[in-house]
């Protein structure tokens, strides 16, 4: 069979329109719809009803929310919280000032912040001799300490017996708390009369504007040094600054 004869054959058949097919009126209202009573149902009503105040509150909702953004549920951010208004910006925390603090050990040391310990006097081949221990005073900061300096001998009355040649200053050692340094002295050759005992030990370091007394322990040798050849003067030399061991 063809499309044509196809559709020959379907438009030779007759619909039910065609064969006194009277169409019903559909109900206009839901108390028109007939029930199996005859009664009509108060029941459907109801429950269609509710159905569709339930959705029309729903649809009303998922449109409120869609216009009005997301509030403070579930994957919402407060942006009025404490914890995030009170967190400086990286800006601000780079912009702030820092105080700077001086470096201690910049300054150079004066009288004041050293002790000066010696041992007491001790003799070899006509010489008199003591080691001078110079260490950082009890707390003085770290200063800068000279390494020339110039040692000399007085008596009772004060007048001065002997002294060193003056030194170069020779840069300077860094005199940190805990650390101390060593001096040599050694004294020869007097050959005049007797000074007025007792005789101080006295020491200027570079930069500094007088010189300090030397404590020296008794119980030692006698401090002044035997004749050597009266032809000869009498010296006072010292070596040092030499790191403590």
């Amino acid at each position: 069979m063809s499309d044509h004869d196809l559709e020959r054959d379907l438009r030779t058949q007759r619909g039910p329109r065609e064969e006194g097919y009277t169409p019903a009126r559909l109900p206009m209202t839901l108390g028109e719809v007939p029930v199996a009573s005859g009664v009509p149902s108060r029941l459907p009503r109801a429950a269609m009803l509710v159905g569709a105040g339930l959705a029309g509150t729903l649809a009303v909702a998922i449109v409120s929310g869609a216009f009005s953004g997301p509030g403070l549920g579930v994957g919402a951010t407060d942006s009025a919280s404490p914890s995030a208004s009170a967190s400086p910006s990286p800006s601000a925390a780079a912009s702030t000032p820092v105080a700077s603090t001086p470096a201690a050990g910049s300054g150079a040391c004066g009288p004041q912040d050293v002790s000066l310990v010696a041992e007491p006097w001790g003799g070899a081949a006509g010489s008199r001799g003591t080691v001078v221990t110079l260490a950082l005073a009890e707390g003085h900061e770290a200063c800068m300490l000279g390494k020339g300096l110039a040692a000399e001998i007085v008596d009772a009355n004060g007048s001065v017996l002997v002294t060193t040649a003056a030194a170069e200053p020779g840069g300077s050692v860094s005199l940190e708390p805990g650390a101390s340094f060593t001096i040599g002295i050694t004294w020869s050759n007097w050959c005049v009369a007797a000074p007025a005992a007792p005789v101080t030990l006295q020491l200027k370091m570079s930069g500094w504007e007088s010189f300090v007394a030397v404590p020296v322990p008794t119980g030692g040798d006698d401090p002044v040094p035997p004749c050597m050849g009266s032809t000869e003067p009498t010296v006072l030399n010292w070596r040092g600054l030499e790191p403590q061991q």
